[in-house]
């Protein structure tokens, strides 16, 4: 698989990155932030659009959480 040297993607990278190696699991239209788990770690990474005031939403942010204790 893939790996990411970074914790955060944006733009057209993080959207790729979601689409080819991550499966969404939840997704909250209030806030706009959907949930996705990489198959192959189990590791939880969050979409948003920290600039949600913009027009279409402005560009989308995918961060890794830190692993759940």
């Amino acid at each position: 698989s893939m790996t990411v040297p970074h914790d955060e993607l944006h733009d057209e990278a993080a959207v790729r990155y979601a689409h080819d190696q991550l499966r969404k699991v939840a997704a909250d239209l209030d806030t706009w932030e959907i949930e996705y788990v990489d198959p192959s770690s189990g590791e939880r990474w969050i979409m948003d659009y920290p600039q949600g005031e913009l027009h279409g939403g402005g560009s989308p942010r995918l961060r890794r959480q830190p692993k759940q204790v």
